[in-house]
């Protein structure tokens, strides 16, 4: 049985973790401290990595995507895989994370604070079942939050075992699973480096059929501002961008966002539409929210103070 006061410290110690090894620890601080300066003081001061209302809801539509485009591709080229496609899916998308094929413009930072936040995401959807005494969803096809912020964490550490080792302490992580999360990761990027190699265009091969963007009008307000948010960052085009250079697709496919009633992402392949519904990116900035609500609880990251404008 989980013990939800130990998840939740869990849930507390990444947030801190990105202090331990984030070159800047601070939205906006254009004057970091030095980097062991930085390690003191996140030790001290675990909340002062903040991230504002839209941070959190454009970094978690960007995990989506990848997550999402790891399906069209395990569909469009049937990937072998063995084990829950969700769960392929998911690792595909965090070690693009961790281990990126291309640094974002903002810095290799930007990719952490998207990792983070997407945990903090999980563990405001895991906290608000809890509270309101659902069910434990065994059935979906999907991980339950919880373990999905674990394989992340795990991910992580395994990525760099002397980078990371504070994570141990905590998360409360036994030895024995530490080592385990370096065989992981380990098999991880070997599986993210085979995909590459037997899935993505070669250099002089001619490209594939284009996936193209389509931005439906937003239902919302709030849709309507997060959507803004989203184009002003640039990652969007940027995913395609990638996404079309690097696999040939056999035919067309179209990215869009539409309303479609439910908080919810998917591939059809019926229609060749990688659908991001905005009724999502609601249910983000309904989750930012309670971030802002609950300044002191057990967060992955801070919000920012209510004065700060956001």
């Amino acid at each position: 049985m989980i013990d939800p006061v130990r998840m939740l410290r869990a849930f507390a110690a990444l947030g801190a973790l990105w202090l331990v090894c984030a070159s800047t620890v601070a939205v906006g601080q254009e004057n970091p401290p030095p980097a062991e300066h930085a390690r003191d003081d996140a030790r001290s001061e675990p909340w002062r990595f903040s991230s504002t209302s839209e941070e959190f809801v454009v970094a978690n539509a960007q995990f989506v995507l990848t997550h999402e485009l790891a399906h069209l591709v395990i569909d469009e080229k049937r990937v072998p895989i063995l084990g829950p496609e969700e769960s392929a899916a998911d690792y595909i998308a965090a070690m693009m994370l961790i281990r990126p094929r291309a640094t974002p413009p903002e810095g290799p930072e930007a990719l952490l604070r998207v990792a983070v936040n997407t945990a903090d995401g999980f563990a405001i959807e895991w906290q608000r079942r809890e509270r309101l005494g659902r069910g434990v969803p065994y059935w979906d096809t999907h991980s339950l939050t919880v373990q999905r912020f674990s394989t992340l964490a795990c991910l992580l550490y395994g990525s760099g075992p002397e980078r990371f080792a504070g994570l141990l302490e905590r998360v409360d992580m036994p030895q024995a699973r530490a080592r385990i999360c370096v065989d992981e990761y380990a098999r991880a990027a070997y599986a993210i480096d085979w995909l590459f190699d037997n899935y993505a265009r070669r250099e002089g091969e001619p490209p594939g059929a284009p996936l193209e963007t389509r931005f439906e009008a937003p239902p919302t307000l709030t849709s309507r501002r997060m959507l803004d948010a989203i184009r002003k960052q640039g990652f969007v085009e940027r995913t395609i961008a990638f996404f079309n250079e690097t696999v040939a697709l056999e035919k067309p496919a179209t990215f869009v966002m539409r309303s479609c009633k439910q908080p919810q992402a998917m591939w059809v392949p019926a229609t060749r539409e990688l659908v991001f519904c905005y009724e999502l990116l609601d249910a983000y900035a309904a989750m930012s929210l309670e971030r802002r609500a609950e300044p002191g609880g057990p967060r992955l990251t801070s919000p920012p103070d209510a004065s700060s404008g956001d």
